[in-house]
């Protein structure tokens, strides 16, 4: 106590209300003097919350260090399963996350909604806060109970600044929640056009769908404005797919956005639509899953044509998960190493798509299991995605459980942090390591 008294007796004036009011506004000499009468230090209110969570919600230094040192919880949890950390992370409380992680604050800590730190940080947009996390060792692709990521909690944020840094630290613009939305389906929900635009410049994978066949053109006609959508159309997203229950983003917009509807409807009937989205016949055929008319149009010779938007035909069978029409242009001469202008192979699309049959057959035809892609093996991003099946055929097939990342990190470090026991014991029973 003799520290304590040196360090903090000074500190405040002890004439608060009472003992909430005097964490509230930093009166140690209260908060000592309420401790020496023997009240108890580690009492919960009704919400769960300690001492601490209630100092945590301010950014005082000295009454959270007091609190620790009279002997509170740094990773006590409030009746929503809250941490301290939490409480200073959703209060953008530097000084304060900077102590509790110093006193050995969990910071993949998660609540009752599965949420960690890091997503409340990427959701709050303070990259400064969000480095003393991931500094701290929080996970960057931890998942809330609905699969989302600190990347889509990012959009949230509004700040292109806080999903640059999360895509530096190693984050995807391709991961999805459980429905597998990606960053592209939240920016679009969020009608957030400087957002958009972002993700678009980075991303390397269009017409992505949801597990209800909806892309982000799809959520951009229900959410978003006209200038989202010319974006959207921009970079390929196509008018004409249909989610689910047979609805194409034109018919969503007819339903729900008037003002959506009348552009897209001038759109289509435009000459230029006709010639970027509808031609060449043979990728429209191939997005539609028209194989009648791919089985008398494609031929060797067209079969490996870039579309205005630089895919092949190939491409958009993978993206629809097509076995069927894979296996006819593979038959024609399709480039399975080469499906678009990114330089993405076919196997790494199908990856992406979590197309387990068609990753077989790609796997069969001599695909490298073992491609590396901006520094990340295709079993990196299975794990990621803690997917069993596809993790067991890429494993199966050869791919190197030892792979070092660009980050000089073990692959099934990521496995421990990410995937489940059943991915985990595979990984080990096919002598994967640490080091």
């Amino acid at each position: 106590m003799e520290k304590i008294y040196r360090l903090y007796k000074n500190v405040g004036d002890g004439k608060s209300k009472n003992i909430v009011d005097a964490i509230m506004h930093n009166d140690c000499y209260y908060v000592i003097n309420y401790y020496e009468k023997g009240n108890d230090i580690l009492f919960r209110d009704q919400k769960g919350n300690s001492y601490l969570h209630i100092a945590s919600r301010n950014d005082y230094f000295e009454v959270i260090d007091l609190l620790l040192k009279l002997g509170c919880d740094v990773n006590a949890k409030n009746n929503q399963n809250e941490t301290p950390l939490h409480l200073a992370t959703q209060f953008n409380n530097e000084e304060a996350i900077q102590k509790l992680l110093l006193e050995k604050a969990n910071p993949n800590s998660l609540d009752k909604r599965g949420v960690s730190p890091l997503h409340i940080a990427a959701s709050k947009g303070n990259v400064n806060i969000l480095t003393l996390l991931l500094d701290a060792g929080a996970k960057l692709n931890i998942s809330d109970f609905k699969g989302a990521k600190p990347i889509h909690y990012a959009v949230q944020s509004g700040k292109t600044d806080m999903i640059r840094h999360l895509l530096s630290s190693g984050a995807s613009l391709v991961d999805s929640d459980e429905r597998k939305n990606t960053v592209l389906h939240y920016a679009c929900e969020q009608n957030s056009l400087h957002l958009v635009n972002y993700i678009l410049r980075h991303m390397t994978v269009n017409n992505f769908k949801n597990i209800y066949k909806e892309t982000a053109m799809h959520f951009a006609a229900r959410y978003g404005n006209i200038e989202i959508l010319r974006s959207l159309l921009n970079h390929g997203y196509d008018l004409e797919g249909k989610n689910y229950l047979n609805q194409t983003p034109l018919d969503i917009a007819n339903i729900t956005n008037p003002e959506n509807y009348s552009f897209l409807r001038r759109i289509v009937s435009g000459s230029e639509y006709k010639e970027k989205y509808l031609e060449p016949a043979i990728h429209r055929a191939a997005k539609e899953n028209n194989y009648e008319y791919l089985l008398q149009k494609v031929n060797s010779e067209n079969v490996n044509e870039f579309d205005h938007f630089g895919k092949r035909p190939i491409y958009y069978a993978i993206i629809n998960g097509n076995l069927k029409i894979v296996k006819f242009l593979y038959s024609k001469g399709a480039n399975i190493d080469i499906v678009d202008d990114a330089n993405q192979s076919a196997l790494l699309i199908a990856v992406y798509v979590e197309a387990l049959n068609i990753i077989k057959f790609l796997i069969e035809k001599g695909s490298d299991v073992n491609e590396i892609y901006y520094g990340r093996s295709y079993l990196y991003r299975a794990i990621l995605k803690n997917n069993y099946e596809l993790v067991k055929v890429l494993v199966e097939a050869g791919a190197n459980v030892n792979f070092l990342d660009n980050k000089h990190r073990a692959i099934f470090s990521y496995a421990i942090d990410y995937a489940s026991d059943s991915i985990i014991a595979l990984l080990i029973s096919k002598s994967a390591t640490l080091v």
